[in-house]
């Protein structure tokens, strides 16, 4: 197990690296340079006026988040674009209207129609193709903002070729990226093996509750870095995916920890996830009817998150007092607490940019991500361990079955399993045929050569019983030197074929070794024979038959001596 274990470890660090060089890989060379355009900027906010300044010090310079109707115009003169081929601009929109305006041109605009309705408007990433020029030009970009906290941070625009602009972006988001896509296509997967698996194991559901998180988290990293629109469609909604997959996060959260430990029937966890269930969908049902938009639930969710955590962590210590924990679930536990963590991270420095202490580093936008990887690390241990204890006691108890219903030395079936095997049959209405065979000169063979030439008589006799039967015959042994054999169906008939093929073995064995005579008695009777009796009946019908045959073959071998 420490192997495969080592192994998947190994697996999981290669596909770590695999997404550092394929990053590496989409970083822009000098020839493929961009321009990020921070600096220099003249902006109006409102009615306020800020000259020569960065975005990313905006926020320090007016002290406040934005709010809902606030107006910004942010203008800097370009230098020449003639140089491109087709020159580029990338720019985010929070919530927002927006119009861009170049040399004075109005060259694209959206939303402005939704304000009077106040309907919607979500966060975007927008490429705006701009005219070839020859000298300084004025680049204007109009905000209209549409919620509260809008803009805490302002994103730089970024300028270039457009080929260009989308390998740096793709460099920039990369990690994102895979991380998302591995998220998603590995949680699909994983839930489809789980369903297969569920009818014989039916504990696994702690996993199909996992894949379906793996997946919810992948469309939420994309939505949240506005991946999602690159790829897909999505009709201007993909603000509104990235909330409900955010909220509907810790629910599922809530059904992992459930199957765990079989919290779905512990009181006071049914209310806590009840509870937690209602507030992530009611801000989703609220937006839906147009009553709110639910980003303003936010800060409900994050709290409702931390409940979460710490409801989870008052279980965990109380179940690793009382040793529930299993080593599986253990390092299921620590995967959901890296997630956790790696979210609480994420919230700090949300909160941060939000007060305008600190703008988000990379590490606090890629922290969720990689907690969620860490989550399937550990998902992939747990079930590799779980799957692995699963069949090592299924094939514990199934070689404990065969120890309760096999024969000791020659592996054949007991008595109890041969009258297991006839009672079942006995309950339908098919014909069968019961041969009795008995074992000539064991006894004697015991007394003269001792119990392990003995023994290899009876094994011999096993293998050669085996030989002669018919693929659908049912064997046993029920006693020291008493075998049965069970014929049914297109077998019935053929107790004499067995018979031949059976003395035809024992010669074969004879005349290799001439130290044993072998051979055997064999009678055999027929269901009908015995009609409205059992099978008792059956067989000592087949028994006496037996008998009768082995009193002449001694009547014949007296004779031939």
């Amino acid at each position: 197990m420490r192997k495969n274990l080592l192994c998947l470890a190994f697996a999981f660090i290669l596909f770590l690296c695999q997404i550092v060089i394929w990053t590496a890989f989409f970083k822009p060379s000098a020839e493929e340079s961009i321009e990020i355009l921070n600096e220099g900027w003249e902006v109006i906010y409102n009615d306020t006026v800020y000259e020569n300044i960065k975005l990313s010090a905006l926020r320090r310079l007016i002290g406040h988040g934005t709010h809902k109707g606030d107006t910004l115009l942010l203008a800097k003169d370009l230098d020449a674009l003639e140089g491109m081929d087709s020159p580029t601009i990338f720019f985010e929109t929070r919530f927002s209207a927006w119009r861009l305006r170049f040399g004075g041109q109005e060259i694209s605009n959206r939303y402005y129609d939704y304000l009077d309705k106040n309907r919607y408007i979500g966060c975007e990433n927008h490429f705006i193709t701009l005219p070839s020029s020859t000298g300084k030009v004025r680049l204007e970009i109009e905000l209209k903002v549409n919620e509260d906290g809008a803009y805490s941070y302002y994103e730089a625009p970024v300028l270039g070729d457009y080929r260009n602009v989308i390998k740096y972006l793709a460099y920039r988001d990369f990690f994102v990226f895979m991380a998302s896509a591995f998220l998603i296509i590995f949680g699909l997967m994983f839930f489809a093996i789980t369903l297969g698996f569920r009818s014989t194991l039916p504990e696994i559901k702690m996993q199909t509750f996992s894949s379906l998180l793996f997946v919810t988290l992948g469309i939420w990293f994309l939505t949240q870095f506005r991946l999602l629109s690159l790829f897909v469609n999505t009709h201007g909604h993909e603000t509104e995916l990235e909330y409900i997959s955010l909220y509907l996060a810790v629910p599922i959260m809530y059904m992992v920890i459930g199957s765990m430990q079989d919290y779905l029937h512990y009181k006071p966890f049914i209310v806590f996830a009840s509870t937690s269930t209602v507030v992530a969908l009611a801000p989703i049902l609220i937006h839906a009817l147009n009553l709110d938009h639910m980003n303003e639930y936010l800060g409900i969710y994050q709290f409702n998150a931390l409940v979460l955590a710490c409801f989870m962590i008052s279980m965990l210590i109380r179940d690793i007092k009382t040793g529930k924990i299993t080593n599986s679930q253990a390092i299921q536990l620590a995967g959901m607490i890296v997630l956790t963590i790696s979210f609480v991270i994420n919230v700090f420095f949300y909160y941060l940019e939000v007060v305008g202490v600190y703008e988000q580093i990379l590490l606090s936008k890629v922290a969720v991500p990689i907690g969620a990887l860490c989550m399937v690390f550990a998902a992939l241990i747990n079930y590799y361990i779980y799957i692995s204890d699963s069949y090592a006691r299924k094939k514990e108890n199934a070689s404990l079955a065969h120890l309760a219903y096999a024969d000791g030395l020659t592996g054949l079936p007991n008595r109890s399993k041969f009258e297991q095997y006839l009672t079942d049959l006995d309950k339908s209405d098919k014909n069968y045929c019961i041969l009795s065979i008995d074992l000539n000169g064991l006894k004697s063979v015991n007394d003269r050569s001792g119990h392990l030439i003995g023994d290899r008589y009876l094994l011999e006799f096993s293998k050669a019983l085996r030989k002669s039967a018919p693929e659908d015959s049912f064997i046993a042994r029920i006693g020291g030197d008493e075998f049965v054999m069970i014929l049914t169906g297109n077998s019935l008939n053929k107790a004499e074929d067995v018979a031949t093929k059976l003395s035809r073995e024992l010669e074969l064995y004879n005349a290799a070794d001439k130290r044993i005579k072998r051979s055997a008695a064999l009678g055999y009777a027929y269901r009908h024979e015995a009609a409205g009796a059992d099978y008792h009946d059956v067989y000592l019908l087949a028994d006496q038959r037996m008998y009768a045959n082995k009193s002449a073959m001694k009547v014949r071998a007296r004779h031939n001596a």
